[in-house]
């Protein structure tokens, strides 16, 4: 097992290398750059002025000698300085000769982006499994039935149009929750126990916004899962031997109706750092999500593939982790990988 670990981890340099290479030349063939944006606003802006922008910026050099001095600056975790006017560091804070800190960009959205999607996770793990098993050990009945519409439901229901609908029925018609931002004004001055309700409260609808889709997807699979499981000869005959329903529901057929299920949660690890685009971008939350979404319509590259390298890091790594996941729980795949 050892041996298959070290293997897949010196695959992955590569792949990674790879991947930000295929980024890198993708992002490069879009139209425009950053000069272009700061041009825009400036309509006087001459072209000697934006080949002088291109200049600083190393985008008058060709794209692959770019890319070479990027990966300079990544094999130390260095993703650079954005190209914003606030020139702040992409990845992790630095401090100038005069001691000011600069506060990394990701540094910063990281927490909230973590916050709003692990407790989306958690919110997608406890109500979807449930909902699969109870659909599953009802099949073609009223509780089935309903699940399977709240599923259908869960795919089709555009999340934006969804998040708008209720940024209005409960922010602004009966002003329940506020509809922006992730804390209120005077936020420093109130008790922890106070700051701890208004989070709740500003996150509420960005969490739902965000487990929607997965709660809907998930469920389908444990209950899938389930009626493909609930049909082996192995169940049958745990019945056959007497023992209890909750059992043989939950001790045998649940752990073996799972085993799809821990991939998928294992490729969910990037979303839980790239975040929600759309839910961050309506709410008004400085997350990953918003802050990827304004670097492209910037075309602020440094951010742009500082996040997509942390993004395919991780992709990796949740791959790698579902894979020995999956070895734990089933002896098959366990010998397998270590014969």
């Amino acid at each position: 097992m050892s041996g298959y670990l070290l293997k897949r981890l010196f695959w992955m340099l590569p792949l990674l290398i790879g991947i930000s290479l295929i980024s890198f030349l993708i992002m490069h063939l879009a139209p425009g750059d950053i000069t272009s944006t700061e041009a825009s606003f400036n309509p006087k802006a001459s072209e000697e002025s934006r080949q002088k922008l291109r200049a600083i910026y190393n985008l008058d050099k060709p794209v692959i000698v770019q890319y070479g001095l990027w990966m300079k600056r990544m094999v130390t975790l260095d993703f650079g300085t954005s190209f914003a006017s606030h020139q702040r560091p992409v990845f992790w804070q630095t401090k100038d000769k005069d001691g000011n800190v600069s506060k990394g960009m990701i540094q910063e959205a990281l927490p909230i982006t973590l916050l709003i999607n692990v407790l989306s996770l958690v919110l997608i793990i406890a109500v979807a499994l449930p909902l699969g098993v109870i659909s599953a050990l009802n099949q073609n009945r009223a509780p089935d039935r309903a699940i399977t519409l709240f599923v259908f439901i869960g795919f089709a229901i555009p999340g934006f149009w969804l998040a708008l609908m209720l940024m209005y029925w409960t922010g602004v018609v009966h002003n329940w929750l506020p509809i922006s931002g992730i804390h209120s004004l005077g936020f420093e001055k109130m008790s922890w126990i106070a700051q701890a309700a208004d989070s709740l409260k500003h996150l509420a609808l960005p969490i739902f916004i965000s487990s929607l889709g997965g709660l809907a997807g998930i469920s389908l699979f444990v209950r899938n899962g389930m009626l493909d499981v609930l049909h082996q000869d192995y169940i049958t005959t745990a019945r056959a031997k007497g023992l209890s329903e909750n059992t043989v529901v939950y001790r045998h057929a649940l752990r073996n109706a799972l085993l799809p299920l821990i991939t998928i949660l294992g490729l969910s690890i990037p979303g839980l750092i790239g975040g929600a685009v759309i839910a961050e971008s309506i709410f008004a939350i400085p997350g990953m999500g918003k802050l990827f979404y304004d670097a492209v319509m910037m075309r602020d590259f440094p951010v742009i593939m500082g996040i997509l390298t942390i993004g395919s890091a991780l992709t990796l790594l949740g791959n790698l982790l579902a894979d020995v996941a999956y070895a734990w729980a089933d002896p098959r795949v366990r010998r397998g990988v270590m014969q």
